[in-house]
């Protein structure tokens, strides 16, 4: 007697449970239709000219697996196939991976913030969430390419080329006044003209040991091997820009990053290459997202808002952030756009736990110190001027003061009877404001508010989620999933749970 038996024709019948799934569904469906993403759709031509699957569906079904958890195209290819909430989704229809890949890369990637923005603008409107108050943080996540790939920036090796070649130029009789590196175009007009000039037949010039090579031939080859390796120089240069030192030969746009957690290793002690991901939240809905390329947060602040007011034309009534945020140019960022300060400096956490006291006071007459003694501004003779807003100050009385201790606990000197400290009178009128707003009652609470939603997102997309690493290559495929996933999580909050 057989016991087991897969000859057997049956049916699947959805239960009860499955019907409450299909209502969220249709929920989820409305917000797509509300929002109007399918102006978006409609303006893509489709690139192979003739009937496929319907894209509306596709855009559907893919923001839906995001949303529960299923980012790989294999996985969704699957999903269309066995999961009845994608069959309802797709109508039957079981696309495969190549045709989902096509649908992001030709349907989502072009218009994700606008995709992004319109569908979370009608969550929003729908729930009637309050948006007054936004969160701002950030995280570094391993990105999809070979950790032992990646080139620095040869910045000091080019300056040493460019030394060497303007000593073979000199050798060569060749005298320049240029200042600024050398250029490769520059450098190879030169020696088309030195050849012309010395009638050198580089085709025939000897090739292999114990040939005997004229003085100008010498200085021909060596030249030539110069010009190839400037040409190395400036195309590692370019691909780096001015804003960063490293890239990955995998994935060029990826930077070495020092990460919490390797991939690899499970330590932090390395570089590897990663993406420094940005997301604007509240009211438990991430309202912005942004992906760049720099180590430090500093200087994402400021692009991360003309983002948010691009695409919802506004600005933050109120912002908080952490002491990562904290510069003078944000800070200045922020009181030219009418944006409520609740960012910490760099120094709060040093002033709250009373580690490092607040020293200096800025009021209307100049800048008091911890001892009230006024500071008297001084130029900048032997000390170099770190910011060009900064002024010099001097105080006297540092030996019968109470506070030196603290005061100057970190100088060198500590015997002298003064001390000179470079502020910048507006920075410590920004960091004035922040401290009362942040030591406000509602400073408090949104303090506390922080790091519940802003956290709390990172670890709903990165433990609950399982999104450690980032699956595509490429600054805008990466900026595209990154978009997948924040709205994906968005979805699930309001209409999957």
């Amino acid at each position: 007697m057989t016991y087991f038996n897969i000859n057997r024709c049956f049916f699947i019948v959805p239960s009860n449970r499955c019907n409450e799934e299909f209502e969220k569904i249709d929920k989820y469906i409305s917000i797509l239709n509300k929002s109007g993403i399918d102006v978006l759709i409609k303006k893509v031509q489709n690139p192979k000219g003739r009937n496929g699957y319907n894209p509306f569906n596709l855009v559907a079904t893919i923001l839906y697996c995001f949303s529960n958890f299923k980012s790989s195209l294999r996985e969704i290819e699957q999903l269309c196939v066995y999961d009845f909430r994608v069959i309802y989704l797709m109508q039957q229809e079981q696309p495969s991976h190549n045709v989902i890949k096509d649908c992001i890369n030709n349907y989502i990637l072009p218009y994700q913030y606008e995709i992004f923005t319109m569908i979370t603008k009608t969550i929003i409107d729908e729930f009637n969430l309050d948006i007054s108050n936004q969160y701002l943080d950030g995280t570094k996540i391993e990105a999809n390419a070979n950790k032992y790939k990646f080139v620095w920036k040869p910045t000091t090796f080019h300056k040493r080329l460019d030394e060497k070649i303007r000593e073979l130029l000199s050798n060569m009789e060749y005298n320049t006044l240029q200042k600024e590196l050398i250029r490769s175009h520059q450098f190879y007009d030169i020696i088309n003209e030195f050849v012309k000039n010395k009638n050198i037949d580089i085709n025939t010039i000897p090739i292999g040991r114990g040939k005997r090579l004229s003085k100008e031939q010498k200085q021909y080859k060596l030249a030539h091997q110069y010009l190839l390796k400037l040409l190395e120089y400036e195309e590692k240069e370019a691909i780096c820009g001015e804003n960063r030192k490293s890239y990955f030969k995998t994935d060029k746009d990826a930077t070495a990053m020092v990460l919490k957690e390797d991939y690899y290793s499970k330590l932090s002690d390395d570089f590897h290459a990663g993406y420094n991901i940005q997301v604007l939240v509240s009211a438990g809905i991430i309202t912005m997202y942004g992906v760049f390329q720099d180590r430090s947060d500093h200087y994402t602040f400021i692009p991360m808002n003309d983002l948010y007011y691009k695409f919802y034309g506004k600005y933050p009534l109120n912002e908080c952030a952490d002491a990562g945020y904290g510069i003078y140019i944000n800070y200045q960022y922020m009181y030219e756009h009418n944006i409520d300060n609740y960012v910490k400096f760099q120094a709060w956490e040093g002033e709250a736990s009373g580690k490092n006291p607040q020293l200096f006071y800025t009021f209307s007459d100049g800048v008091l110190c911890l001892n009230t003694c006024i500071g008297k501004e001084i130029p900048f003779d032997k000390t170099h001027q770190r910011n060009k807003d900064g002024k010099l100050y001097e105080f006297i009385g540092c030996n019968e003061c109470n506070y030196s201790y603290v005061c100057k606990k970190r100088l060198k000197n500590k015997e002298l009877n003064f001390r000179h400290i470079e502020l910048i009178p507006d920075y410590e009128l920004f960091k004035e404001q922040a401290r009362i707003n942040l030591l406000s009652p509602k400073g408090i609470e949104i303090r506390v508010n922080r790091s519940i939603q802003v956290e709390g997102t990172f670890g709903q997309l990165k433990q609950n989620m399982q999104y450690v690493r980032i699956r595509r290559s490429g600054m805008e495929k990466v900026k595209c999933e990154i978009m997948l996933m924040c709205l994906g999580r968005n979805i699930r909050k309001f209409f999957l749970y």
